[in-house]
C-alpha cells in the first residue's frame, strides 16, 4: 500500500514523501496531492526513496506535475528514484529543464534569490 505523506519542508522545498507500494490504482491520489502542492508551493519535490513503482501511470503523474510546475514558473524535483525509473524516466522527465532529478534532498538546489520564487 502507498502513503502520500502531509507535505514536509526542506530548504524552503516543499516534500511529498511516497512509501510502501505505489501501483496504477494509487496514482489519482498521488495526482492530487501532486497537484495541490504545485498550485501552493513554488518549489516541489516528490521523495520516492521508501516506495516501489509498479505499473506505468506513476511517469504520467510525474510529467504531469513537472508540466503544471514549469507552467507557473514553479521548480519540480523528483528524489531518489529507484533505478529502473530513473532509467526509463531520466530522458523523458529531464527534458527541457522542466524538473530536477536529485539521489537525495540534500541535493536539492538552495535558492539564494527568495524574491523569485
Amino acid at each position: 500500500m502507498a502513503y502520500m505523506s502531509n507535505l514536509l519542508t526542506h530548504d524552503r522545498w516543499a516534500v511529498v514523501r511516497v512509501t510502501g507500494t505505489a501501483d496504477d490504482r494509487r496514482m489519482p491520489a498521488l495526482r492530487a496531492q501532486l497537484d495541490e502542492a504545485v498550485d501552493g508551493h513554488p518549489r516541489v519535490a516528490v521523495d520516492l526513496s521508501g516506495c516501489r513503482l509498479t505499473g506505468t501511470r506513476w511517469m504520467s503523474v510525474l510529467l504531469e506535475a513537472g508540466r503544471r510546475a514549469h507552467d507557473r514558473g514553479h521548480l519540480f524535483a523528483v528524489v531518489s528514484p529507484r533505478p529502473h525509473a530513473a532509467r526509463l524516466c531520466l530522458p523523458v522527465l529531464a527534458r527541457g529543464g522542466r524538473l530536477l532529478l536529485c539521489e537525495h534532498t540534500e541535493q536539492l538546489p538552495k535558492l539564494e534569490h527568495a524574491g523569485r520564487y
